[in-house]
């Protein structure tokens, strides 16, 4: 059995210590180290062999060894000690983020386009620059380095896996190597604007996202042939970031799981955790994050013990491993009362581990495009000056909240996963304007076979029309608009909204023709003037409705044996409760929940699991406030292909009265604290 298959506690401490001062990390203990790894309780520690700062943790030939580290085989010991405790080690080595290598060797930095690097301009933003020196893989120098460290630390150490950080693009590098490449390989040069209007960029950032995933498996290859035993596991929490970092599919392809550190909160962390169990090509997927809160700027204030457990919680309902990111000092030690918190948390969740099995249940699929990390609505600018906002993200967050409360089961699936739509009720694509031709082709084959296809906001164009014949004329230039009930539309949206008090949107809207007379429920309505206009308004204080159109806002349409609605304007980013419940009552002409329903409040997520004639449903209490109150017990009720003869509370497997009822098996729970599991056979 592969170690990471058994392996679900796990930790990492950030070790990126400069030695310009003779005491960083002269008092680093591996014995107080691996101590408060046995309290903690941690199965697979991640431990540093190298980091940002470029100074490698032995004696290396081909890099610069840390002055602390230099002749005392410190970091061997480390190794051997938590080896000698059981544990699995995973080795963490820095690609790309090296100051190191940036200092000795100009010749392989990331360069802007003005020619200047990394280091010369920290306004280029946290990470980008600054404190951070960048190397580009393009670099053929850069390679061969890299090629010798390989064999020296698969020499030096023993080890079950490797974790190699930062493989994504910090910048748009414009160095002489990409220069050359790009050259050689299209005939082109690369453009110095990024515009996604324009053929010449989207080439270029389809490169770039070729050229990351190459360097990734051309890393995992040369590793893999000195030490074929060891799992490789490239950063992928870059498929949450935007079109900047250049990651697609083909970064994870170079792994043996999926995983990464993010730092967005619990909803951010839902909805990962099932992008990373749809992405990894075995179980389970690593979710990270910090003990530091928020993260690990703040290197002395820790998060409670129930955040701490809510983070794991959250892994485990997916089924994931987590892994908890401490830091070191300067000193090199590290703070034992943060691993007695540590050991308290996985001490509360090592019961669970037996329990988790089975393959996600989800009646539909958020669909995510790695190629849509992008406004449609940015304007042509200079690569470190671009727009990088994400609606894509924004909206496919709101959608999840929004089916967690509906209580329809759901997973997510990035575009290249379109195969496992089988099955699914319904798709869903928000905001999403980059598609592929065998993405749109899957997509429609879907809808023509019976399933049920959500688009909204400015999701690819090509796919639009094909479905519905929707042609679009372009983007509103209001900023604040309206979205006016049709009379076929009035019942989803009574008694809160109307043709003449429209529901508001905070954002631009598509504007499209309709030469196929599809069924509209609803308009584009316009405010009286221009937001942008401050010399002519209506009202000062807001922008109320003022010119109807008869561009559709929301049309619903069959394609074959499939229903297909499309929204305007990405609506599921509103907040407010009358205009999710709008969302919702539309969603619902699409799919309704059929397995799962449960009069539980909306903080409760919920997870269900089927193992054969099994099912794992886990609770998880995910509240924004603190501290996190209890839920009084609930109903729940499953739908089930079989009647079950036990439903049982787990890790102790006590029995819970049910009943079952036109198949559907009906209990009450618990009260729920933070996290149960229900097992029903």
């Amino acid at each position: 059995m592969t170690w990471y298959t058994k392996s679900f506690r796990r930790n990492l401490v950030d070790m990126h210590i400069d030695d310009w001062d003779e005491a960083f990390l002269r008092d680093f203990d591996p014995q107080q180290y691996v101590d408060c790894l046995k309290t903690a309780r941690i199965q697979s520690p991640m431990i540093y062999l190298q980091s940002h700062v470029g100074l490698c943790n032995w004696d290396t030939a081909s890099g610069r060894t840390h002055r602390a580290f230099a002749g005392n085989r410190k970091l061997h010991r480390l190794l051997d000690l938590c080896h000698e405790a059981g544990m699995d080690v995973v080795a963490y080595y820095s690609l790309i983020y090296n100051n190191w290598a940036y200092d000795a060797h100009p010749d392989w930095r990331m360069l802007h386009r003005d020619g200047s690097p990394s280091r010369a301009d920290p306004s280029h933003g946290f990470m980008s620059g600054g404190r951070y020196g960048l190397v580009c893989p393009n670099q053929p120098g850069y390679r061969d380095f890299l090629q010798r460290q390989f064999a020296e630390f698969c020499r030096e150490f023993s080890f079950e896996g490797l974790f190699l950080d930062m493989t994504f693009w910090p910048m748009v590098c414009t160095c002489d190597a990409c220069k050359m490449r790009y050259r050689a390989e299209t005939g082109c040069d690369i453009p110095d604007v990024v515009d996604w209007q324009d053929e010449a960029w989207l080439r270029f950032q389809a490169a770039r996202q070729a050229w990351i995933g190459e360097f990734a498996a051309w890393c995992t290859a040369k590793i893999k042939a000195i030490r074929p035993e060891v799992s490789i596991e490239h950063q992928f929490s870059t498929v949450c970031h935007d079109w900047r970092f250049g990651v697609d599919e083909k970064v994870n392809l170079a792994n043996d799981y999926a995983g990464g550190d993010l730092y967005g909160g619990h909803l951010q962390q839902s909805y990962i955790c099932k992008i990373y169990r749809e992405a990894t090509r075995n179980q389970p997927f690593e979710y990270m994050t910090s003990r530091c809160d928020p993260a690990l700027r703040v290197h002395t204030t820790t998060k409670t013990l129930e955040d701490l457990m809510l983070h794991n919680f959250l892994a485990l309902a997916h089924h994931g491993a987590f892994l908890v990111i401490d830091a070191i000092d300067p000193a090199g030690t590290i703070n034992p009362m943060v691993y007695e918190r540590i050991g308290q948390v996985f001490s509360a969740s090592i019961p669970y581990e037996p329990f988790l099995t089975g393959s996600l249940v989800s009646e539909a699929a958020l669909v995510m495009s790695y190629d849509s990390k992008f406004s449609a609505a940015a304007l042509p600018a200079d690569p470190d000056a671009a727009d990088r906002s994400q609606p894509q993200l924004k909206a496919q967050l709101g959608m999840a909240s929004l089916l967690n409360e509906m209580r329809l089961t759901h997973t997510v699936l990035p575009c290249n996963r379109l195969d496992r739509l089988a099955g699914k009720k319904l798709a869903l694509l928000t905001d999403a304007p980059r598609l592929r031709p065998e993405q749109i082709d899957r997509l429609t084959r879907f809808v023509a076979d019976g399933g049920s296809l959500y688009l909204s906001g400015t999701t690819d164009e090509r796919l639009v029309e094909h479905l519905l014949g929707l042609r679009r004329i372009g983007l509103s230039r209001e900023t604040s608009t309206y979205i006016a009930p049709t009379e076929d539309g009035q019942v989803f949206f009574a008694p809160e909204y109307s043709a003449r008090y429209p529901l508001s949107f905070e954002g631009r809207q598509v504007l499209v023709e309709n030469p196929r007379q599809q069924q509209v429920l609803a308009t584009v309505t316009l405010p009286y003037t221009d937001p942008a206009d401050q010399t002519t308004f209506a009202s000062i204080h807001s922008n109320p409705p003022g010119r109807a159109t008869e561009h559709p806002a929301i049309v619903l349409g069959r394609y074959g044996q499939g229903r297909v609605l499309w929204l305007a304007c990405p609506l599921e980013t509103q907040i407010q409760q009358p205009i999710r419940t709008v969302l919702r009552q539309l969603l619902e002409q699409l799919a309704r929940p059929e397995v799962l329903a449960s009069d539980a409040p909306s903080c409760v997520e919920m997870t269900l699991f089927a193992d054969g004639r099994q099912h794992i449903l886990h609770l998880v209490n995910v509240q924004e406030s603190r501290p996190i109150w209890p839920v009084a017990p609930f109903a729940v009720r499953l739908k089930l292909d079989s009647s079950p003869h036990h439903v049982r509370r787990a890790p102790d497997l006590t029995d819970v009265p049910f009943t079952v009822e036109d198949r559907s098996v009906c209990f009450q729970t618990a009260e729920l604290r933070l996290f149960d599991t229900y097992v029903i056979d």
